[in-house]
Parts: C-alpha cells; structure tokens; sequence
C-alpha cells in the first residue's frame, strides 16, 4: 500500500491521472479527485480559490508528477566507498566466470542500429500530453516489474514478458522523442525502490546503447539486464540500507553478495534470460579499473553492454536521493563521472555516449544564463556538450510561457552555472 506525503498543492499538473484518491485536507472523509480520475484546471482552480495550499498524495502519485523534474540539489558528490570483494559462489556465478573467457567482441559490430528510427526534435518542448501518458506507463511497468520480482522470489517462477514489454515501451518512446525519454531518465524519484531504479537505469543505459550504435535486439538485452539487476538486493533485503549513514563494512560485504545472490535467483528463468542481460546483471558494478564488486574485474573481463549499465547506473544514483544524502545536481554528477573517467573506472566511449545524450548539463536542469534569466535544458546538443536547447524565462518564478532557445543558434547567450530546481510558481 503506498505511503502518503504532504506536498504543496502547486505540484498538481493538468492532464495527470493518480492512481489514487486525494482526500480534502479539512475532511479526510471526502475525496477532491477519485483514484484513477484525471487532474483537471478547474481542480486546481477550485483549489486556488479556496487557498489550499496542501494536499496529501500517494507517494506513487508524487514520482508520477515529479517524472520530468529532476530532484537533485546537492552539489558536493561524497567520495565513492572502497567497495568489498565477494568471495560467494553458485552454480549460476561460475557458469557467468566461464562466459569471460569468450570473445566478446562483436557484440558491438556488423548491426543495424536501432539509432536510425529515434526521433530528436529540434527547437521546441516535450508535448504536455505525451509526457503524462509516459509517467503513468512508467508507474504501471513499476508495477509489473515488482510483481515479477515478489512471483520470482516467493514461488521460484516468473516469467519476464513483461520485462521485454517495458522496453519496448522504451524503444517506442525513443521513436517519438528521445530527449524527452532521456529527460524521463534523468529525473528518478526515491520511491519503490529497487524497480524504479531498474526502470529509470534500464532507460539511460539503453539510450546510451542506441547512441553507441547497438541494434534493436541487443538494447532488449541491456535493458533487462538493467530492470533485474537488482533482484539480488531485494532477495538479501534492503532494509539495512536504509541507514542515514554512509555504508558500514559490513553493509559492503553484503552490498557485494547482491549481484551473487542475483543471478542465482536470475538464473531460474533459464534460456527466458539471455547471456548479455545475465552478465549486464552480474557486472554492472564492476569498474575498468578493478575497483568494483562483486569479482574486482578489469576493462577486458567486463561485459561490453556491463560497461555501458554500470555508467549509466553511477550516474542515476548520483542524482538519486538515498538515505544518507540528497540527490546530486546533474551537472555535478557528469563532473564527477568524468573524474572517474581519468581514473579508469569508466569507458570514455560510453561516456562521451552519455555526454551526447544528456548534454553537460542534464536534461531537465535548471540553469543561471549570463543574461540573469532562468533556464531549463530540454534538447542536448549533441556533440557541443556545453549547447544546449533550453526553455527560457525572465525570472524564477516561471509565471509566464518560456521561450525556446536553441543555444547553438545563439553565441551571445550561455549557461553560467547548474541551480536546483526552483520551487513551483
């Protein structure tokens, strides 16, 4: 049953369907909007009017009106821990050792990118309608994900048809606007966590992977890989992690026997999952340079679709809340990510990949430009990392409609620096 919070009732979006009721704050006995029915203006009119200031929503509702925004604030990212090794095996882990010994080179050759079919408007915002349709079909493939997870873990069976229906759901969205999708991707909330994670990591990874050239049939295998990669920590239960302090130890031994513990439980799926989505789940904690867990592998042993999740899980937990921080910025997430690039922990190619996608600064932040106005990222620039296309105003407040500016197009006007996300007006 999902939690309810207290938010400001400016949060409330035209055209959004809840999943569950809002009560009247002066009568909880009362319903302002019944579950399922669609936020409409005169609602939030009616609100206005009586100066409701705040309402109580599911906290499944807040992720489906937060779904574009990022939520990162901080601008400080803490130092990585030294993660633990893990010494725990399986019949499924050793069978994913062998598989090292394989060359797995050509994962990456001779295909017909899926990239040819993504579709990237230019010079406007994301369309309102779309948007909302996304969050809603984001909050029910959640859903099914976690069911496959609770099915899989009590009973020993499952089947991952819903899975591959998600990502197709992503490759759809890739077809109608991949920055929007990145967007999405780049605005996680902290709420049902491990599958939300999955979803938003399974999106960025295999927007990264169409960036990268991959076809359509291996983007599948990233993006289950991604959407199970934590089944493991379900299994071993993360309430342990919930501590507002950084990881004891302790928590990373047990954090490394995660991806162990996963693809035990992954490989009752048998031939259901393939090879590349079993190693994706396996290695998308390991570094190029040996830092990672659970093995401690090395560029050459890691998978190559490994290499792309576990930068595109690095950067959605950076600008994701956890218990013992707040979210970072996007900027400084990249920042950050490119730090650790120098150091080896990352393959460039992918990361240039991302950069690509996202810009410097990610989709959906908010940016300070060198004519004092306010800023919002919608459109990368592709190869010009530091150009974006941006929604414009003349104040935080955003009371007026923005303009879009397309900074390429434009030399006298430049981001200054990355901001929180201002409040609502």
């Amino acid at each position: 049953m999902s939690k309810y919070r207290k938010v400001s009732a400016k949060l409330l979006v035209a055209g959004v369907k809840l999943t569950s009721a809002i009560p009247d704050p002066e009568n909880a006995r009362v319903r302002l909007l019944g579950e399922g029915m669609e936020i409409t203006a005169d609602l939030i009119l009616r609100l206005q009017q009586r100066g409701v200031k705040s309402l109580l929503l599911s906290e499944k509702d807040i992720a489906i009106l937060n779904a574009f925004t990022p939520q990162g604030r901080a601008v400080k990212v803490p130092p990585p821990p030294t993660y633990q090794k893990s010494n725990t095996v399986n019949e499924q882990t050793l069978i994913l050792d062998q598989q090292l010994h394989v060359d797995q080179a050509h994962v990456i050759e001779d295909v017909l990118p899926f990239a040819s079919r993504t579709r990237k408007p230019q010079n406007c915002s994301y369309e309102p309608g779309m948007t909302n349709q996304w969050a809603s079909e984001t909050s029910d493939s959640i859903d099914s994900v976690n069911e496959i997870f609770d099915e899989t873990l009590a009973t020993h069976d499952g089947s991952v048809g819903p899975l591959h229906a998600t990502c197709q759901d992503i490759l759809r969205r890739m077809t109608e606007d991949i920055d929007a999708l990145v967007c999405m991707a780049c605005s996680p909330f902290e709420t049902e966590y491990p599958v939300r994670h999955g979803v938003h990591l399974a999106t960025m990874s295999m927007a990264i992977g169409s960036q990268m050239g991959l076809d359509e049939a291996l983007l599948i295998e990233l993006g289950v890989g991604c959407l199970i990669h934590d089944i493991g920590m379900k299994a071993i239960g993360t309430g342990m992690f919930s501590s507002k302090h950084p990881l004891s130890v302790g928590m990373l031994k047990r954090l490394a026997d995660h991806p162990v513990r996963g693809a035990e439980v992954i490989g009752r799926f048998g031939d259901q999952v393939s090879l590349g989505s079993k190693m994706v789940s396996y290695q998308i904690h390991e570094r190029c340079d040996g830092s990672g867990y659970p093995r401690g592998r090395f560029g050459d042993a890691i998978h190559p679709l490994a290499k792309i999740a576990c930068v595109a899980d690095a950067f959605i937990g950076m600008i994701s809340m956890r218990p013992h921080r707040l979210a970072i910025q996007g900027y400084h997430a990249v920042v950050q990510l490119l730090e650790q690039m120098k150091q080896g922990k990352f393959d460039p190619t992918v990361i240039r990949a991302l950069l690509e996608l996202t810009s410097l600064y990610p989709l959906g932040s908010f940016v300070e430009l060198n004519n004092e106005k306010l800023g919002r990222v919608i459109r990368s620039g592709g190869p010009t990392f530091d150009r974006p296309t941006i929604e414009m105003w003349d104040s935080r407040h955003r009371t007026s409609n923005p303009t879009v500016l397309n900074l390429q197009h434009d030399q006298n006007i430049r981001i200054v620096r990355s901001i929180a996300t201002p409040a609502a007006a």
